[in-house]
């Protein structure tokens, strides 16, 4: 699949898959942040994505993230729709902050990793979920 994408900032960087065998590229930070502590920051990519009709871009934290870096994904998973592709519609990477202390994001840094994927449409229909009754909510245990 080929996708378009734009550079809204000269600093930023075109993502690349960091092995052959990689399920999703790296976004890159494009200017130094503080995240203040439990405070939810946008980070800049300074990047555009021209995400095909019936896809959609998430983006999710890289498994060194917390480790290199003390930060998380605000919202666990950012979701960006196909129709989020204006000429200044740039992707932002939200974090927060768990600890006490102010963190300092460098520019450069590879803090989250995306994929696009198809976007399913599905169709509801009123009625019973299925026939059998599994019990309460988690109820397989841990």
């Amino acid at each position: 699949m080929e996708v378009r994408i734009t550079k809204l900032d000269p600093r930023a960087v075109i993502p690349e898959y960091q092995s052959s065998l990689a399920a999703a590229f790296d976004l890159t930070v494009i200017e130094e942040t503080v995240v203040p502590p439990l405070i939810q920051t946008n980070l800049r990519t300074g990047l555009g994505f021209g995400i095909p009709e019936d896809h959609v871009l998430h983006i999710f934290s890289r498994s060194s993230t917390f480790k290199k870096f003390g930060v998380i994904m605000a919202n666990g998973v950012g979701i960006i729709d196909a129709d989020y592709s204006g000429p200044t519609d740039e992707v932002h990477i939200a974090v927060i902050n768990p600890g006490p202390e102010p963190i300092t994001i460098g520019a450069g840094m590879r803090v989250a990793q995306a994929m696009i994927i198809p976007r399913p449409r599905v169709t509801f229909i009123e009625g019973p979920a299925g026939n059998v009754d599994r019990g309460a909510f988690g109820s397989t245990g841990y």
